[in-house]
């Protein structure tokens, strides 16, 4: 087979019931000039079973990739590295593109060649079965602040660098980016140390690197899946996209004045989220300190007021607790000799 002119990339891990509606998704596009490449991340269902009849239906046009169990990002990593495609799209085994995706998507490039990124709208199926037209529109409207001109009905390229609007915050899903492969050279992957929201800072590091557009039509399905990692822990989810933001600001440190406000700004909600998660479990030094770094950030009554609180309430708990203490408890620090003497002195 020549090499195709887009490669799909698929990550999956256990999800024998959902793979297949995912594949057929990318055999059902108008556009017919793709490959599959499955990296199996370690999968201990039927996934291999699949993998296979799909390769007796497709042949070459299906590449199976197993692996030891790493990650998604490791997996897309390892797709990419394996991709024969001009232009690299990404799927996730739990959701599915529409019809056209592949189409418009190619249409924009041809009509723009200097592009070496172009994403879309989606939509969303919630716990309930209902479908969300526009995802951008209802949950991302950031997404309508990137400046463009119109190439064609539906195709838009951005006349400013993209990079510019999505520092301040992620709109653009996984699965409705394609990147020309190009761009992604040898260095541009997907960062396997993040474990939320990873694909912010990979589109991030793409847009640095070329003129972007986009489809203002949904053409991915995101499905709603209890087993996501995005709705497993929220708190937890907070924590890791502290991290994340930390991981952005040293990724680009040649970032302007206005980029790096988008960041810190980010960042004091963040940590504001933080400061208000620990002080409902009773961590107030914990929230302190995430009220405090807060205020670093952007100076807000709300993590001032936390800040205080939180120092009120870490004091007085900390008074409270060594009043309580039995004197005995004290001489956990003490040499044997003085506990001896410590433990007379309590009983007499």
């Amino acid at each position: 087979m020549s090499s195709p002119a887009v490669s799909v990339i698929i990550p999956t891990y256990n999800r024998e019931a959902l793979l297949p509606r995912a594949i057929e998704s990318v055999i059902a596009q108008t556009f017919e000039d793709w490959e599959i490449v499955l990296v199996d991340d370690g999968s201990t269902d039927g996934t291999p079973r699949i993998a296979r009849d799909c390769a007796k239906r497709l042949g070459d046009r299906l590449v199976y990739i197993p692996q030891d169990n790493r990650g998604s990002s490791a997996a897309r990593n390892r797709g990419i590295d394996a991709s024969r495609g001009r232009f690299v799209a990404f799927l996730d085994s739990d959701d599915e593109f529409l019809p056209e995706k592949l189409e418009r998507q190619i249409a924009l490039f041809n009509a723009r060649p200097t592009l070496g990124l172009v994403y879309s709208d989606f939509s969303f199926l919630d716990s309930a079965g209902k479908q969300h037209t526009s995802r951008l529109r209802t949950k991302f409207p950031i997404a309508l602040d990137v400046p463009a001109e119109l190439v064609a009905p539906g195709l838009y390229a951005c006349t400013e660098s993209l990079f510019d609007t999505l520092i301040r915050g992620y709109f653009i899903a996984t699965i409705v980016g394609m990147v020309r492969r190009e761009v992604l050279g040898d260095a541009v992957r997907f960062d396997e140390n993040q474990a939320y929201a990873e694909e912010w800072l990979f589109y991030l590091r793409v847009a640095r690197r070329c003129p972007a557009g986009f489809v203002d039509e949904p053409l991915a399905l995101h499905h709603f899946t209890e087993s996501s990692l995005a709705r497993q822990d929220k708190k937890r989810n907070t924590l890791r996209m502290h991290g994340l933001l930390n991981t952005i600001k040293a990724t680009f440190p040649d970032m302007n004045r206005n980029q790096r406000r988008a960041v810190r700004l980010n960042l004091a909600r963040t940590c504001r989220q933080l400061a208000y998660d620990a002080t409902s479990s009773g961590g107030h030094g914990e929230a302190f300190c995430y009220a405090a770094e807060a205020l670093q950030y952007e100076f807000d009554r709300r993590a001032l007021a936390c800040a205080l609180g939180a120092a009120a309430r870490w004091t007085l708990g900390s008074l409270r607790q060594n009043s309580e203490k039995p004197a005995v408890t004290k001489c956990n620090y003490l040499t044997s000799r003085e506990l001896q003497l410590a433990r007379t002195q309590c009983s007499e």
